[in-house]
């Protein structure tokens, strides 16, 4: 029988009997066990048994009298089991010391397999270390019966690898699949004790993970509105949700997603600041860069914003070109907008803009008439078709100014006054609004012109005559009947200018003569107030300042030199230092600096002379006076010299000691 073959085989697994040990890290809340079970060992049963502490099988209870009769005669039949199984020993020690291979257990027909067979191949399974290996472990162990001598250590053994399942459940989960960690652990047998934690724990899980995509969705909804520092702090939050792939990979996705979105943003910005410099290339520059930003960016849509209104720029741009006709620039604006925009149908209105204003620049009636033309290509339906309307009206306002202005070039054409003036008229009826006003306002001024030139040459020509006979104010009074802003005022004005030169000239010339007549005579002052009688803005005031500024340089220095002379009068050494003094402050430029120069060296001689009389009879007021030589006179340099020595004279008594 299976039973019995199984009872017979127990002792290979000696193991089971202390109990299987739960691995070093378990899931919260299951029982912690010491170590790994122990390996089957052979050689541990072979000695186990040669020592004898194998248990013998327990006698049958008697169930036939045949049964009671044999066993009056136990001691023979003790005899021969005790052969029996010491045969079996040692078959079975030589088996054993031949260590055999695992069995196939992928070939083994179960239902007639033996205990210990099922035992070695779940032990194979489980140690596979895989959901499917302890699966199939436990199903191979389950199969026994429940009161089979093994169900203690098998029972054990199912809830240390259900615990591993759980275990491996919880790996999973942490590595960031729920649905398998779910699906693993609803696949542990329902009657262990791990299966009782599957349910708190699955709850965990899904708690866990609504929590982290709850914080992770709330910082995706951050970065869309570019909230980058809150989208952050919600990043951080999830270094606390109690899963390694939350905590981790997402944790690093999504800081990843926020500085990667940080710097599109900032590479957004320097596109919208090149673009503001409104040249093509900072506009190309910055599309390149806009474009650049990735679909899944969240800065993305705001950047499809950016590139659509570098799009209207461009539009604008190339509008602004044509109106500084450059039509060359406005095409290559154009060819710079994305073609990704759609704005095909604007760019293609903006060409046909670009080629009637080149006809309406070939000018006269007939190029606006052209420029007309083409513009009328332009649909109610297309989008610049309000733009070019506009812009044919003032054209067609400009075809009727510039035709008046025609018709009245036709009156003015034979040149008289009153034909002139009836053009200005006839030119006048064009608003100033119209755009052919401008060309219109310079005719009528240089019509104008030609009536005041008529009007007043004759004018003019009558103050040249007087000038030519000598009468300068007479001149002057006739050319100023020309009044400013007529068309020959400017030439009106250089003349005066230059006839009022020549009268002043001969008004104040005998003056200035007369100032350096006085000057030359030394009468100084006298040529200063004379001269001074030209007054400023005069023809000859410039020249008469001149000579007041040298004469008054020179009246100066007269007057310093006289009060040096009337300081050395006095003699003493104070009075010729003050001599000094004011000779030295006759300016360079004066007639008096040379006589100046010749007094001032006298008086430092003098004043040596002093010093070198005080020495005879006061040697200390000696040196006091020669000190006060002023320096830069030829009697300084003598003058230090004495000093040394009256000082070294002096020296010896200072020094000397009363006995």
């Amino acid at each position: 029988m299976a039973s019995d073959q199984d009872t017979s085989e127990r002792p290979i697994y000696p193991g089971l009997a202390a109990g299987p040990s739960r691995p070093a890290s378990s899931p919260p809340g299951l029982p912690i066990r010491d170590s790994a079970p122990p390996r089957y060992d052979p050689l541990a049963e072979l000695r186990q048994r040669a020592d004898g502490d194998a248990p013998a099988p327990a006698p049958r209870p008697p169930r036939r009298p045949l049964m009671q009769r044999l066993a009056k005669t136990w001691p023979v039949w003790s005899v021969g089991i005790l052969v029996l199984v010491s045969g079996v020993g040692v078959m079975s020690a030589i088996s054993l010391f031949r260590i055999p291979n695992l069995p196939n257990c992928r070939a083994i027909f179960w239902p007639t397999a033996a205990a210990t067979t099922r035992l070695q191949c779940a032990e194979a399974y489980a140690e596979q270390g895989t959901v499917e290996g302890y699966l199939e472990a436990i199903a191979l162990l389950e199969s026994l019966p429940s009161d089979h001598p093994l169900r203690g250590e098998i029972d054990l053994r199912i809830e240390d690898w259900s615990e591993k399942i759980l275990a491996l459940a919880e790996t999973t989960f942490q590595a960031g699949d729920l649905a398998e960690a779910i699906a693993i652990a609803q696949r542990i047998p329902n009657h262990t004790a791990a299966a009782q934690l599957v349910s708190q724990q699955v709850s965990d899980w899904n708690q866990i993970w609504k929590d982290a995509e709850a914080i992770y969705q709330a910082a995706e909804a951050d970065l869309k509105a570019l909230a980058f520092q809150d989208a952050f702090a919600k990043a951080i939050q999830l270094l606390d949700v109690g899963n390694t792939h939350w905590e981790t990979t997402k944790y690093d996705e999504l800081t990843t997603k926020i500085t990667a979105a940080r710097e599109d943003l900032n590479k957004l910005g320097k596109a919208k600041e090149l673009a503001r410099q409104r040249t093509l290339k900072a506009m190309q520059e910055a599309l390149a860069i806009a474009q650049g930003i990735d679909s899944q960016s969240p800065v993305y849509a705001e950047a499809q914003t950016v590139i659509r209104q570098f799009g209207r720029d461009l539009l604008d741009m190339a509008e602004s070109a044509l109106d500084r006709r450059d039509a060359a620039a406005a095409g290559q604006m154009l060819e710079a907008i994305p073609a990704a925009l759609s704005m095909g149908a604007e760019i293609a209105d903006m060409r046909t803009l670009i080629d009637a204003t080149q006809l309406s620049w070939q000018g006269g009636i007939s190029g606006l008439e052209g420029a007309i033309v083409r513009l009328q290509s332009i649909g109610a339906d297309r989008p610049l078709y309000g733009k070019a309307q506009g812009q044919m009206r003032r054209w067609q306002e400009e075809v009727q100014g510039r035709s008046q202005l025609e018709w009245a070039r036709q009156v003015a054409l034979p040149g008289t006054i009153a034909d002139l003036q009836a053009a200005i008229i006839e030119a006048q009826k064009v608003s100033r609004a119209n755009p052919a006003w401008d060309d219109t306002e310079a005719q009528i001024g240089r019509w104008r012109g030609q009536i005041e030139t008529t009007v007043d040459r004759p004018i003019l020509s009558q103050a040249q005559q007087q000038a030519q006979v000598g009468d300068l104010a007479g001149a002057i009074a006739t050319a100023r009947q020309i009044g400013s802003g007529r068309a020959l005022y400017d030439e009106a004005q250089r003349d005066i200018g230059q006839w009022r030169t020549r009268l002043q000239r001969a008004e104040d010339g005998p003056l200035l003569a007369q100032a350096r007549q006085l000057a030359a005579q030394g009468r100084l002052a006298e040529a200063v107030a004379v001269a001074s009688r030209i007054g400023s803005g005069r023809a000859l005031h410039s020249e008469a300042q001149t000579n007041i500024q040298t004469w008054r340089g020179q009246l100066q220095g007269q007057q310093l030199l006289q009060q040096a002379y009337q300081a050395a009068q006095l003699g003493t050494v104070g009075a010729l230092v003050d001599a000094v003094r004011l000779a030295q402050q006759v300016p360079e430029s004066s007639p008096q600096r040379a006589e100046a120069t010749q007094a001032l060296t006298r008086w430092s001689w003098d004043i040596l002379r002093l010093a070198e009389t005080e020495a005879v009879t006061n040697p200390s007021r000696a040196i006091a006076t020669a000190e006060a030589v002023p320096a830069q006179t030829e009697a300084y340099a003598q003058a230090q010299l004495r000093l040394r020595e009256w000082r070294a004279a002096l020296e010896p008594q200072g020094g000397m000691t009363m006995p």
